[in-house]
């Protein structure tokens, strides 16, 4: 996996123009809640889109672009945080294949509010909602969004 992640949202007019305009980037495409497209360059190159969320990537726990369903869940953490998140990611290096995630990456966000992110790869949405509902470091997050390929 490269070192960092670009995205951006749009519909099909602004899917269709970014193939045509860069037919050799493979661009991954989700669908939100809002039914816009989550239009997602995980190659690391050239930023291409015209308005990116641009994401470097801190660590990284066997990604593959192999997974039908991506959650996104923002933190902004102050010390003592910090260092219950870093413990529970220790811990999920050695257990996340038990909890049914795909691959998992710890990003930060470039511009704003520069926070960071977990961002785990599922094979459907209610392996998700289990890991979700059962773990307590949600608890500590700003916002998780959903997103699933089509």
């Amino acid at each position: 996996m490269s070192r960092q992640i670009t995205m951006t949202f749009g519909n099909d007019f602004i899917l269709n123009k970014l193939r045509k305009k860069h037919p050799s980037v493979k661009l991954d495409v989700f669908l939100g809640n809002n039914n816009q497209y989550q239009i997602v360059d995980f190659s690391g190159h050239t930023n291409i889109f015209q308005n990116p969320l641009i994401f470097n990537i801190d660590y990284s726990k066997d990604f593959t672009d192999k997974f039908y369903f991506v959650n996104y869940t923002y933190f902004n953490l102050d010390d003592d945080q910090k260092k219950i998140f870093d413990a529970y990611i220790k811990k999920m290096q050695e257990t996340y294949k038990d909890d049914k995630i795909i691959s998992f990456s710890i990003l930060h966000e470039t511009v704003g509010k520069k926070r960071t992110i977990l961002m785990t790869t599922w094979n459907n949405y209610l392996d998700f909602k289990h890991w979700n509902l059962a773990d307590s470091l949600m608890s500590l997050s700003e916002m998780s969004l959903n997103y699933k390929r089509i």
